[in-house]
C-alpha cells in the first residue's frame, strides 16, 4: 500500500512540476549589405545575453518559402547565395522552434514582419552589419 502511495506521489510530483527550460531571453534582428547596396534581412537571432546566443538547437527540415512569403524575402532577405535562409533556419530558428515550437512559415513571417515594421530604425546603421532592432519574446521593441 505505502509503494502504491509512493508511486502516485512521485507521479504527481514529476508531472506537477515541469521546469522552464528557455534556451534564450530576447531577438536582434540582423541586416546586412553583404551582396546588395541596401540593407537585406540577415536573420532574427535568439540570444541569451549581448554576448551569447544558442545555435542549431534542434535538427530542423528546411523547405523553400513560397508565395507571397518568397516575393518578399525575395525582395527584402537575399543572400549572396541560395544557402542563406537555409542557414539561418537551422542556425536559428531551430532554436526559436526548440523554446516556442515555431515552424519555419511562422519563423520567416515573423521575421519579414518584424523588419517591415521597423525599416525606420536602418538610417541607425553604419557598416555592412547591423543589428537594427531588439524585441523581447512577445516580439515588442526593447533596448538593445
Amino acid at each position: 500500500m505505502l509503494t502504491k502511495l509512493m508511486r502516485a506521489l512521485t507521479l504527481t510530483l514529476t508531472t506537477t512540476f515541469t521546469y522552464s527550460t528557455s534556451i534564450f531571453n530576447y531577438y536582434e534582428l540582423a541586416v546586412q549589405k553583404w551582396c546588395s547596396v541596401d540593407y537585406m534581412v540577415h536573420g532574427l537571432w535568439p540570444q541569451i545575453n549581448s554576448t551569447d546566443y544558442p545555435e542549431y538547437c534542434k535538427t530542423v527540415s528546411y523547405v523553400q518559402p513560397t508565395g507571397d512569403l518568397l516575393t518578399n524575402m525575395n525582395m527584402y532577405w537575399k543572400g549572396c547565395d541560395n544557402t542563406l535562409w537555409e542557414h539561418e533556419w537551422e542556425k536559428h530558428g531551430s532554436c526559436v522552434q526548440a523554446q516556442n515550437n515555431m515552424d519555419e512559415t511562422t519563423f520567416f513571417n515573423t521575421t519579414m514582419a518584424l523588419f517591415l515594421e521597423n525599416k525606420n530604425l536602418l538610417d541607425n546603421c553604419k557598416g555592412d552589419n547591423c543589428i537594427i532592432a531588439c524585441f523581447d519574446l512577445e516580439y515588442n521593441l526593447i533596448k538593445c
